[in-house]
C-alpha cells in the first residue's frame, strides 16, 4: 500500500514538473498568404480561406486552438521578420528597413535573443532550429543548441550562402519539407527520452521559390481539383507544395501525440510574409493590384494587407478549442508569449515590443493583449523601388507612401481590400495615426530623410 501511495505521489509530482516546463513549437511557413489555408482565418469572411488549396491538417489545428484573423508578419519579406521573431522587436526598432541592410550591425545584443533568454530563465530547456535561418548570426550565437538546414545529404545545398532558399535535389523531398520534419520529430523524441523541455523552431523553405511539390499532388490539382481554381489561385504546383507543407505539419502533430506530450506542448503556426509575386514594384500604394491574396491588395514586398497579413494559429494547454480572435497580433508577440509560457517574463529585456498572447488565448479572447504601444508599425524599403510606412491600430490602418508623401487611411473591417482612402473623410483619425507613426520613428532616432515631414495635404514642409 505504501508503495502504491509513493507511486501516486511520484506520478503527481512528475505531472506537476512537466506542467511547469511546457514545450513550445513554432512552425514558420515561407511566403504563405493569409488565405492559403482551407479554413477561414475569419469565420465570417469567405475570402479569408481558400476553396482551391487543401490543408486538412492545418484545418484540424485551427479547430483545436485559436485562430487570429488580423495577424501580421513583422515585415513583408523574409529576413526582417526572422530577426523580429528572435528579438521580439519590430524590424524598424532593430534598424532593419528592407532586405538589403541586414547584418550583425542590427541594433540588438545576442544575449537578448529569444533562445538565450529562454534558457537563462530555465536552463533545463533545449532549443533547436530547423530549416531556413536568413540571419547573419549563427543559430548557436542566438542560443540554439541544435541547428539543421535540410536533409543533410549534401551540406553545400543547405548551408553557407545557399541555406536561405535552397532547391531540394530530391524528388520525394520538395523544398526539404519531409527531411526537416523527420529531423524535427527525431529532436522531439530525443528530448522526451531525456526528459528535457524544449523550444523547437521549424522554419520551412516552402512555399518560397523555386516551387517544388510531389508529382502525384501536382497531378491532383491538375485533375480532380482543377474546377476549384479561381482567377487568383490557380497554380497546381503552388497548391501542391502548399498541401505537401500541410502534410509536414501534420507529421509533427502526429509525433506530438505519439510521444504523449500534447497536453504539455504549445504549437504556434504562422508565416514570414504574404505570397511571393513581382508585380507593382514601382506603383503607388493605391495602384497596386490584386493577386493570390485577393480580396487583399498586393503581395510580399509591400505593406499592403496582401504583403503582411498571414495565418496565425495557436494550440496548447488551457486554450479553448475552435476559438477565433479578431485582435491585431504580430510575429513579434511570439517572444513575449513564449517567455510567458515558461514563466520567464522577468527575464526578457525592456527592448521587447511584442506582448504576450497567453491570457488572451486562454480566455477565448476576453483578456486584452498588452504591448509597449497600442499599435503596430511596419516599414519596408527595397532599393530602387518604392518604400512605405504603416501603422495599424484596431480596425484602422494608415499608410504613408514615402515616395509621394501621400497618406492613405483604410478601415480594414469595412474595406479589407484597401480600396477606399478615408484620409480626407476622417482627417482627425488620419492626423492622430500619423502623429503616432512619426513619434514612433522619432523615438528610434531615425534619420529624417527616411521619413520626410509632411502635412495632411501631402506637401513636404
Amino acid at each position: 500500500m505504501r508503495a502504491l501511495v509513493l507511486l501516486i505521489m511520484f506520478l503527481g509530482l512528475s505531472a506537476a514538473v512537466a506542467a511547469d516546463r511546457p514545450n513550445i513549437i513554432l512552425i514558420l511557413a515561407d511566403d504563405q498568404g493569409w488565405n492559403a489555408l482551407s479554413t477561414r482565418m475569419h469565420p465570417d469572411i469567405p475570402g479569408s480561406g481558400s476553396t482551391y488549396y487543401q490543408t486538412p491538417r492545418l484545418v484540424q489545428l485551427a479547430k483545436e486552438g485559436m485562430r487570429f484573423s488580423q495577424a501580421y508578419a513583422p515585415a513583408p519579406t523574409c529576413s526582417p521578420t526572422r530577426y523580429a521573431i528572435q528579438f521580439g522587436r519590430s524590424p524598424s526598432s532593430l534598424q532593419i528597413w528592407g532586405a538589403d541592410n541586414i547584418g550583425k550591425n542590427v541594433d540588438a545584443a545576442v544575449t537578448d535573443s529569444l533562445a538565450n533568454r529562454l534558457k537563462k530563465a530555465n536552463p533545463d530547456y533545449v532549443c533547436a532550429h530547423m530549416g531556413k535561418w536568413h540571419i547573419e548570426w549563427e543559430p548557436s550565437e542566438l542560443g540554439y543548441d541544435v541547428a539543421e538546414y535540410g536533409d543533410g545529404h549534401d551540406p553545400n545545398v543547405t548551408r553557407g550562402k545557399n541555406r536561405n532558399n535552397p532547391d531540394s535535389p530530391h524528388p520525394r523531398d520538395p523544398r526539404f519539407i519531409f527531411s526537416l520534419t523527420r529531423k524535427a520529430n527525431a529532436f522531439m523524441e530525443k528530448q522526451v527520452q531525456e526528459d528535457r523541455p524544449f523550444f523547437l523552431q521549424i522554419s520551412h523553405y516552402a512555399n518560397h521559390l523555386t516551387y517544388q511539390a510531389l508529382p502525384e499532388t501536382i497531378e491532383k490539382y491538375k485533375t480532380q481539383h482543377a474546377k476549384k481554381a479561381t482567377p487568383y489561385q490557380n497554380s497546381p504546383v503552388w497548391a501542391a507544395m502548399n498541401e505537401n507543407l500541410d502534410a509536414g505539419v501534420g507529421s509533427v502533430l502526429d509525433k506530438i501525440d505519439e510521444l504523449g506530450i500534447r497536453e504539455n506542448t504549445y504549437v504556434i503556426y504562422t508565416a514570414d510574409n504574404g505570397y511571393e509575386d513581382k508585380h507593382d514594384y514601382h506603383k503607388p500604394v493605391d495602384q497596386r493590384g490584386y493577386y493570390k491574396a485577393f480580396p487583399q491588395r498586393s503581395h510580399k514586398y509591400h505593406v499592403s494587407e496582401g504583403g503582411i497579413r498571414v495565418p496565425f494559429i495557436v494550440r496548447g494547454p488551457g486554450i479553448p478549442a475552435n476559438t477565433h480572435s479578431a485582435e491585431p497580433v504580430v510575429g513579434t508577440d511570439i517572444y513575449a508569449t513564449a517567455m510567458d509560457i515558461i514563466n520567464g517574463t522577468r527575464q526578457f529585456p525592456d527592448t521587447v515590443e511584442g506582448g504576450s498572447l497567453l491570457d488572451h488565448l486562454k480566455s477565448s479572447g476576453e483578456q486584452p493583449i498588452r504591448r509597449k504601444d497600442p499599435f503596430l508599425v511596419f516599414k519596408y524599403t527595397k532599393p530602387n523601388n518604392r518604400h512605405d510606412l504603416t501603422i495599424v491600430q484596431g480596425r484602422h490602418k494608415l499608410i504613408k507612401d514615402a515616395d509621394s508623401d501621400q497618406l492613405l487611411l483604410y478601415d480594414l473591417v469595412e474595406d479589407i481590400g484597401e480600396s477606399k482612402n478615408l484620409a480626407e473623410e476622417k482627417p482627425e483619425m488620419t492626423k492622430q495615426l500619423y502623429a503616432q507613426l512619426t513619434a514612433y520613428f522619432k523615438r528610434l532616432d531615425w534619420d529624417e530623410s527616411e521619413i520626410p515631414k509632411i502635412n495632411l495635404e501631402g506637401r513636404r514642409n
